[in-house]
């Protein structure tokens, strides 16, 4: 395999990362819902602007707003520059996710690697998201852009570790990503766990200040962010942020086949911070990715819950993969096969995992003048439901929330709110005995709160579009 040298792996990497790229970025300017999230996330950066102190709603509603604050700002006083916040959030969405396969190559060059084996990493996690979370790029959604800000601070950390330096700052840029999404724990979790491991129970206690100054510096400043948004919305930011949601632990059994997507490099990962397994870097990737793991299974349990649970996971088995690159040569493949044909047979098995896949939608954009017709047939729908919504007198509940809100409907209806409310009360209701107790439908909640029901056409979101060689569509 001469041919297939590291320039080889890099370019074949990049160029499938660019085909599945294909598909998110065609559909960017399209007034279809691409994630569910989509018209939630535009209706709170609106309200951000123009009615901040609406940001958190009544809990008698049936919306919810169970992020922090800091995404809806951005995006929403961003709006008088560039336009609509639907279309600002999928375009950060696409910088982020970029962004994030930079920063991953620059952390697996400060644990030691080349400049290949970062390129390796990085681009192995955009074509992994490209092509099996592609529901999540370029979609109005901040998880990403809150990962990027949050890796920000974990490259920030490294350098000033390993230069001997105050690691506070850092870790208060983490602290400003967690305002910006709540749910991305893996980072802050996995470099105190290695400080406490590093410099407390390895080593005498002498080094105590250097775990619990930034931990107490970290914890201060996420408590005084949390108090600021108390003394600006008051219990409903509280009574939002801790929403209810149903728990179901084989939820998070069955969400381990979830986990097929980056499976190789989690193994390719393994097989070498076990043959490196006495060193700082696979001792960090070791406490890495099992807190990403360990985080992943208890977000997964929650009911509702989708794939940007495991971004987390990808991010840092993608680092751990680079790391395995740049050492492959200690493995016992490398050491009967030579270090070259090592790092070959790892970026073969990333590369037929990632064109195993039956999606073929990017296919389809370039070489199919049917489907690139299809596309913009289904966007003439969804602009005329638009406009069947806006004709509809009194607020609406949308199935596809991006076009009520293109339809200048207020903010009434939050699905998610109202299957949450659903289940609970189904639950309330099978427990009492009594048969007095009785669940609620969604189709009850919105006759209660005068909401007309608009279901729109399946072309008015992006399901409608994705096309799979066989199988489900997911």
């Amino acid at each position: 395999m001469s041919w297939f040298r590291p320039r080889m792996q890099i370019a074949l990497l990049a160029l499938l990362a660019a085909y599945f790229f294909i598909w998110p970025l065609w559909r960017l300017l399209l007034p279809i819902e691409i994630a569910q999230t989509e018209g939630w996330n535009s209706y709170h950066a609106d309200t951000a602007l123009r009615a901040v102190m609406r940001l958190y709603p009544s809990p008698d509603t049936l919306i919810v707003n169970n992020y922090p604050p800091l995404s809806f700002f951005v995006v929403g006083y961003l709006q008088p520059l560039f336009g609509d916040a639907l279309y600002i959030g999928r375009v950060l969405s696409v910088l982020a996710t970029l962004g994030v396969g930079a920063l991953i190559l620059r952390i697996v060059m400060q644990f030691g690697g080349s400049l290949t084996a970062g390129g390796i990493a990085g681009l192995w996690y955009v074509a992994t998201m490209v092509r099996s979370f592609h529901h999540y790029i370029g979609a109005n959604e901040p998880q990403i852009v809150a990962l990027l800000i949050m890796l920000a601070g974990l490259s920030w950390f490294l350098a000033r570790d390993n230069a001997g330096k105050s690691v506070e700052p850092p870790i208060l840029l983490m602290v400003v990503a967690g305002f910006y999404k709540h749910n991305i724990l893996a980072v802050p979790a996995a470099v105190f766990l290695w400080l406490l491991f590093r410099d407390v129970l390895g080593n005498g206690l002498r080094n105590w200040p250097r775990f619990w100054r930034p931990l107490i510096i970290g914890a201060g400043a996420g408590v005084l962010g949390l108090a600021l948004c108390v003394a600006i919305w008051g219990q409903p930011f509280i009574a939002n942020l801790f929403t209810p949601r149903p728990q179901n632990i084989m939820r998070a059994i069955n969400g381990l086949g979830r986990l097929q997507f980056i499976l190789p490099a989690m193994v390719l990962w393994a097989i070498y911070a076990w043959s490196d397994r006495t060193t700082r870097v696979a001792r960090f990737t070791m406490i890495y990715i099992a807190v990403a793991l360990v985080l992943y299974l208890i977000h997964w349990s929650g009911e509702a819950v989708l794939d940007s649970a495991q971004f987390d996971l990808v991010i840092a088995t993608a680092i751990g993969l680079g790391v395995a690159y740049q050492f492959a040569g200690l493995g016992a493949f490398a050491k009967r096969y030579g270090l070259e044909a090592a790092r070959a047979v790892i970026v073969l098995i990333l590369l037929v995992r990632l064109v195993a896949t039956t999606h073929i939608e990017s296919f389809l954009l370039l070489a199919s003048p049917a489907y690139r017709a299809e596309v913009s047939t289904h966007a003439q729908a969804a602009r005329a439901d638009i406009k069947t919504a806006a004709a509809i007198p009194g607020p609406v509940a949308c199935d596809f929330k991006v076009s009520c809100r293109f339809a200048g409907k207020p903010f009434s209806y939050d699905d998610f709110r109202a299957e949450m409310i659903v289940s609970i009360s189904q639950k309330k209701a099978a427990a009492d005995t009594t048969g007095a107790t009785k669940p609620v439908t969604e189709q009850g909640l919105m006759r209660q709160h005068g909401l007309t029901h608009f279901r729109g056409r399946a072309e008015s979101g992006i399901v409608s579009l994705q096309r799979v060689l066989f199988g489900r569509v997911e």
